[in-house]
């Protein structure tokens, strides 16, 4: 059975970040896509969703990057996140940058920076590292969805 999980934070934000995001640039539009599709394709995959690369083509761009938020370093993505009222969605962390604290510190902004006290997210339960590290900085598991099928 394929799961996901709503994931709630009802807490003050305690621990916080001096990580600074930009506003999405459509100058990383190429960039963006393949670490995007980096990110998911494997997941998507391993729960059989396709496209297995969510992003096809340039329509994806065409609304919601308002959203997004880049953690950009000598002209590289390192991750990216989007708030979209009181949800943390699409966090994603370069392939290359993973397992440097990087996806931490974008969750840390997130919370931050969201303009709710309440804040939620949604992650695969195949995602276990991502569900570790949203339970280590105070989520917790509010709902269990299946997926597809």
């Amino acid at each position: 059975m394929k799961l996901a999980y709503e994931m709630t934070y009802l807490h003050p934000v305690i621990e916080t970040t001096c990580i600074k995001l930009v506003p999405y640039i459509s100058r990383y539009q190429e960039q963006y896509k393949d670490i995007y599709n980096a990110c998911y394709h494997e997941m998507r995959e391993a729960l059989e969703i396709k496209p297995y690369d969510f992003i096809q083509d340039d329509t994806f761009f065409d609304a919601g990057m308002e959203n997004i938020y880049l953690l950009i370093e000598q002209g590289e993505i390192i991750g990216s996140v989007a708030l979209k009222g009181e949800e943390i969605d699409d966090l994603i962390v370069n392939p290359k940058c993973q397992g440097q604290g990087f996806g931490k510190q974008l969750l840390l902004w997130a919370l931050q920076n969201i303009q709710t006290e309440k804040v939620m997210l949604h992650v695969a339960a195949w995602n276990e590292r991502a569900v570790n590290l949203y339970k280590k900085c105070g989520f917790e598991i509010t709902e269990t969805i299946v997926i597809g099928d």
